[in-house]
């Protein structure tokens, strides 16, 4: 850029200086004197004052344009990290109340399955016996009957409320009480045979064969 500046200044300088001889040559000519015939030498024209250009220096070589040295990417500077807030205080959470203890449910007892009873065979009913069909206007007056046999003696009982033992039995007097085993079971009555007839209460009664005044305690009998 510079070296363009200088020539275009020597240039216009240079114009300049021939500008100006050409005006001086101008007014300096002379009209030419009439031609004769001998041969007249024309005046050379005085050759117009040439403006010596001045020796330029050769420009000077550009100074190469030193490569900047690249500048490398200097880190950025970290941003130091912003102070964190403080947290604030939380409030302290309320107390919770305590839970009142729920009642412990009491296990319930697994069913167990019932055994399954087999049917039982009811017992048929004994067939009434003919004692108890014969004394039956008695009822629960009765207490027991007791027969002696003269033939084997040997005494059979009937106990009607099951309260006879043997040391009731009207025995004469220094006669043996016999064992509990040794006794009967008396399911009878016989026509003509003689029985003790043990009541709780005195009670006149008809009978099947004859009607009877008891009194309360043994009572002797002749069956008919």
């Amino acid at each position: 850029m510079r070296l363009l500046t200088v020539l275009l200044c020597i240039g216009l300088l240079s114009l300049a200086i021939i500008a100006c001889g050409s005006e001086t040559v101008d007014s300096t000519n002379t009209p030419a004197p009439p031609a004769t015939s001998a041969a007249v030498v024309e005046p050379t024209a005085t050759p117009a004052a040439t403006a010596v250009p001045t020796q330029v220096p050769p420009p000077a070589p550009e100074p190469t344009d030193t490569p900047e040295p690249a500048p490398t990417d200097a880190p950025e500077p970290t941003a130091s990290p912003e102070p964190t807030a403080a947290p604030e205080p939380t409030a302290a959470p309320e107390p919770t109340s305590t839970p009142e203890p729920t009642a412990t449910q009491e296990p319930t007892a697994t069913p167990t399955a019932a055994p399954t009873v087999e049917p039982t065979m009811e017992p048929e009913p004994e067939p009434e016996l003919p004692i108890a069909k014969d004394l039956a206007p008695l009822g629960d007056n009765l207490l027991w009957v007791a027969h002696f046999d003269n033939r084997t003696k040997g005494w059979s009982i009937y106990d009607h409320s099951g309260t006879f033992s043997p040391d009731k039995l009207p025995l004469p007097p220094g006669e043996t009480v016999p064992m509990a085993e040794d006794i009967e079971p008396l399911t009878e009555l016989v026509v003509k045979s003689i029985y003790w007839i043990m009541l709780n209460e005195a009670q006149t009664v008809q009978l099947e064969s004859q009607s009877a005044n008891f009194l309360a305690g043994p009572n002797l009998l002749v069956w008919r």
